[in-house]
């Protein structure tokens, strides 16, 4: 008797538990350069801060090797000093050039969603064919909402770890470093940068059902979302309370160390406030003004760098809240077109 073998069966539960469904597997299909585009630019501005900061801490050991120092410099020692610097400048620099581009970043979603993702198969009708394939309108604009925000919630964690590693930890610099208020830096080093990547999604969608027109959708979410990240920030100082520090002296005081300067001005005899410029602006004798409105000293009203983290989950909360809004807008008006 021989004995005879089998080939190992796959089972077929296996490979559909982990498969995708069918609606999220179309808008992979159907988009898919774009949205390899949008995973290699995750991709490839995350690899280039995490060599910079690596570039830069490899100079840093280098330049400390030599023995040389900044200041007083020794003979010989120009070129190293020259070549060090001249590496923490653009590590500065390329700090400053990422945070610009998370400013960026929600616009761009935005188009992207409002445009290639939801106008265009509106304007072209395709969406007519996924509508017939047992697939709800409903579920067909959750299917490219989801796919979209999975990518750009995971981009934009992984870049913004990256950037706070880089600008937490790289070495100390001659250069002075943006301060963790400065707006750049504030939106790409916390939970602030995931929260209006979102809300340009959302803004995306609604814009594009509203106008079902892929380049107007585009330059109208690109426009709102724009709107929403240079108007929101605005209120940024006022979401947390502030510390107060006074001083008698005569002269404004500065803000403490890392401090995010809110207001500063002088205090009057009986416990007003009074602005800062109301003397320092006027003609005659600054002594006298200060007299004439028996100033006893100065106030600075400020963030220490503590709040960073309340401010960030706070603006966090709002926009997402925004972002939820604006979604279910998206939905209602969705189902409101094909009731």
């Amino acid at each position: 008797m021989t004995a005879t073998t089998t080939a190992p069966t796959e089972r077929p539960g296996l490979r559909a538990a982990f498969a995708l469904p069918g609606p999220y597997r179309m808008v992979l299909r159907q988009h898919r350069t774009a949205l390899w585009f949008l995973v290699g630019l995750f991709a490839l501005g995350t690899a280039a801060l995490a060599a910079d900061r690596l570039w830069v801490a490899h100079a840093a050991d280098v330049f400390t090797a030599t023995d040389c120092v900044i200041r007083n410099t020794t003979p010989g020692c120009g070129g190293s000093v020259r070549g060090y610097l001249d590496a923490e400048y653009q590590f500065g620099r390329n700090l400053d050039y990422a945070g610009m581009a998370m400013l960026a970043l929600p616009c761009l979603i935005g188009a992207f969603v409002a445009g290639p993702l939801v106008a265009k198969d509106l304007e072209s009708g395709t969406y007519k064919w996924a509508w017939t394939q047992s697939v709800t309108p409903a579920r067909w604009l959750a299917a490219r909402l989801t796919v979209c925000a999975a990518l750009v919630v995971t981009g934009t964690v992984l870049f913004t770890a990256v950037q706070r590693w880089a600008w937490t930890t790289g070495p100390e610099l001659e250069y002075v470093r943006a301060p963790w208020y400065e707006r750049a830096m504030y939106g790409s080093v916390g939970t602030v940068g995931v929260g209006y990547a979102l809300l340009g999604l959302a803004i995306g969608a609604l814009v594009g059902l509203l106008l079902r027109r892929t380049l107007p959708a585009m330059a109208a979410a690109a426009a709102v979302t724009a709107g929403a990240v240079i108007a929101l920030p605005l209120a940024r100082a006022h979401l947390w309370a502030t510390e107060t520090v006074t001083s008698s002296r005569p002269y404004p005081m500065a803000t403490p160390d890392s401090g995010y300067p809110v207001g500063r001005g002088m205090l009057t005899a009986d416990g007003g406030r009074l602005p800062e410029s109301l003397c320092t602006d006027r003609a005659e004798g600054y002594q006298q003004c200060l007299a004439e409105h028996q100033v006893t000293g100065w106030y600075n009203e400020f963030h220490p760098a503590s709040h960073f983290w309340p401010l960030q989950l706070v603006e966090t909360g709002i926009v997402l809240a925004l972002a939820a809004a604006a979604i279910y807008a998206a939905f209602r008006l969705l189902r409101r077109r094909t009731a």
